[in-house]
């Protein structure tokens, strides 16, 4: 492994001069009967070339003989990554392990990993790099291989990713409309602090399929990068929900979408996330990119609602009211505009080597705006 002070100096030799440190990744594994993954998969997370990783290991109550696999791999592990096992009483859920991971968590930035997956050694190094050395967003997410349940290499890549061979960020302009851009959970790496915001107590409701709500959740705060390089494996086999149908070619990434949450119920959620906990996003967001966070997950049949849910708020005032219509109608009417221009109607793809690293002027508008 290399040193904390050589991976700063990689991306700046100013850096290393001032003894400053990499930031802590943590990696968070949740594991149900996969005794027969388990092992590989936290092998991978041993081999990471980043020098700064701890990994939480979330069992979810299995059935298997998971747990022995856990223990005896961490004991015997001599990479110097940090390896924990955190073990639910009962069976709760993809969600619920996010959630439980994140509490015992360190790390500035967090990746989840399912435990049939594979990382390949500079996964989170180039994830830390990007993060690092572009505009701050949310998240990232890269491409994967895909293997199957002998880690025989079955595809190069995974067919949902938008890159198209480009450093691309991703900017939300509606969640009316459902759209998937990104790779799988495990392609991904998180910002710790976009997490506390995201994650809620609706454990039920999101008992698989968790990344559908915080991916999207975390795109209209923060937005994300797609990152085109190949960093890790991706197995389909035939246990898990959304890699039961075999890699026959063309666009059918996914298995069987009945038991996915529904678009409706991931903007709901979301909806309610932002009405509970509307003085920490107002903080946070001030109140134009609340109003705008709000307009994003509004349909128009509820759009009279939650203007008047949000005249009920603290600090909203009628003029804020009448500019969330005002957003409203904007946004509806740019949905209208990117469809006749063959654009998708609810997600904006730009190339990196495209984006001004400059503030935004609506940033520095909304902010004097909330000002007065």
């Amino acid at each position: 492994m290399g040193s904390v002070k050589s991976f700063v100096a990689s991306l700046d030799a100013r850096l290393g001069y001032v003894k400053t440190v990499s930031p802590k990744v943590s990696i968070i594994v949740t594991n149900y009967n996969y005794s027969n993954y388990i092992c590989d998969c936290l092998q991978s997370v041993s081999t990471q070339e980043y020098p700064e990783i701890e990994c939480i290991v979330v069992d979810d109550c299995s059935l298997d003989d998971s747990v022995n696999k856990i223990r005896e791999f961490i004991d015997n592990d001599k990479s110097g990554v940090h390896f924990r096992l955190i073990t639910h009483e009962s069976t709760r859920g993809q969600y619920a392990g996010f959630r439980t991971g994140l509490a015992h968590a360190d790390g500035v930035f967090v990746s989840f990993l399912d435990a049939d997956d594979l990382l390949l050694s500079d996964f989170v190094g180039e994830h830390v790099r990007v993060h690092l050395s572009h505009p701050p967003v949310a998240f990232t997410s890269s491409n994967q291989y895909q293997i199957d349940s002998k880690k025989q290499v079955i595809g190069g890549v995974h067919p949902d990713l938008h890159a198209r061979d480009k450093y691309r960020i991703t900017g939300t302009v509606s969640l009316h409309r459902p759209f998937w851009i990104w790779a799988t959970t495990s392609s991904m790496m998180f910002r710790r602090s976009i997490l506390e915001y995201v994650l809620s107590n609706v454990d039920d409701a999101f008992r698989k399929c968790a990344d559908n709500y915080i991916c999207h959740f975390c795109n209209i705060l923060g937005e994300s990068i797609l990152i085109p390089g190949v960093f890790g494996c991706y197995r389909r086999h035939q246990q898990n929900t959304f890699s039961t149908n075999p890699l026959i070619g063309g666009r059918l990434p996914t298995g069987d979408m009945r038991n996915h949450p529904t678009h409706e119920m991931v903007m709901r959620h979301i909806k309610k996330r932002l009405f509970e906990y509307h003085q920490q996003f107002i903080a946070l967001l001030g109140v134009e990119g609340f109003l705008h966070a709000v307009t994003r997950v509004t349909p128009f049949s509820d759009l009279w609602r939650n203007g008047r849910t949000l005249r009920g708020i603290t600090g909203i005032s009628g003029r804020h009211c009448l500019r969330f219509f005002q957003i409203s109608l904007w946004v509806y009417l740019r949905r209208v505009v990117r469809a006749l221009r063959n654009r998708h109607p609810s997600v904006s793809i730009v190339d990196l080597e495209d984006v001004d690293h400059k503030p935004k002027r609506s940033d520095h508008q909304r902010y004097c705006g909330d000002a007065q």
